[in-house]
């Protein structure tokens, strides 16, 4: 893809992960892209992370050359295959699409719109898909 380089945001993660709608963004986690200090450090040890913003220099995998790359397709497209648990993995490359299509603004309102619960307005959450606050699963 063929974008101009674009802002890090906090609830997406370098990677195309939307960090927003993980249980511990905004508590133990200020999102993947954050440099600020958090309980969380699994973000610091992450090689996809290191590459884009270490040795690449990009806010996000697919402004770079070589994207999609195996070490993105090892820990996320190809990751978990059939276990809905992690079908968040799996939307990254939809994900980016979006970004580049809607540019940043409306990329983190159509991400809060798909993330909100139908019944409540609540937060569904990824790994076990439930609404934060009345327990629909979805």
């Amino acid at each position: 893809m063929e974008v101009e380089k674009i802002k890090i945001i906090p609830e997406l993660a370098p990677c195309g992960v939307y960090c927003g709608a993980c249980a511990s963004f905004g508590k133990s986690c200020f999102g993947c892209s954050s440099e600020k200090n958090q309980k969380r450090k699994s973000k610091l040890s992450c090689q996809l992370r290191k590459c884009c913003y270490s040795v690449k220099l990009k806010n996000y995998c697919f402004e770079c050359d070589q994207f999609p790359c195996k070490p993105f397709r090892k820990k996320l497209i190809d990751s978990h295959k059939g276990d809905a648990k992690y079908n968040y993995r799996h939307e990254v490359l939809e994900n980016f699409q979006k970004l580049a299509e809607l540019g940043v603004e409306q990329f983190i309102e159509y991400q809060n719109k798909k993330w909100l619960c139908s019944s409540c307005n609540g937060s569904i959450k990824w790994y076990d898909y439930t609404c934060d606050q009345c327990g629909k699963k979805y």
